[in-house]
């Protein structure tokens, strides 16, 4: 079981809060969320150390919960491959992976903005 790369449970924050609202209040009921999840994802995940801690509320129950809410899912994953390819490389994260989430971001961005043109 590696150690997450991404986030240190000890500090007993959850990473959405503070990623997303700049809150690093400390919780008592965190839960292990894997960055990317799903079948190998889950088990990658784990290999590699991309996992955050999060409340029930940002990981499975609740409408802002990243097993709930593409975005959120998506803000997790994105940060995930940034630390990776930090750590190793983006061609290692493609082999590994599979999946750049950054193209996805730069997609969104542009479906957003076409959708405020029309």
């Amino acid at each position: 079981m590696a150690k997450s790369i991404m986030h240190n449970k000890q500090d007993g924050t959850c990473y959405l809060c503070m990623l997303v609202n700049k809150d690093y209040d400390r919780r008592t009921d965190l839960q292990e969320h894997h960055a990317v999840f799903g079948n190998p994802g889950r088990r990658l995940s784990e290999k590699y150390g991309l996992k955050v801690y999060l409340w029930l509320q940002h990981h499975k129950e609740g409408k802002e919960a990243v097993h709930n809410n593409a975005a959120n899912a998506r803000i997790v994953q994105r940060a995930a491959q940034k630390r990776f390819e930090r750590r190793y490389s983006h061609m290692l994260w493609m082999q590994v992976f599979g999946q750049n989430y950054m193209d996805q971001e730069q997609k969104e961005q542009n479906i957003a903005s076409e959708e405020g043109v029309k």
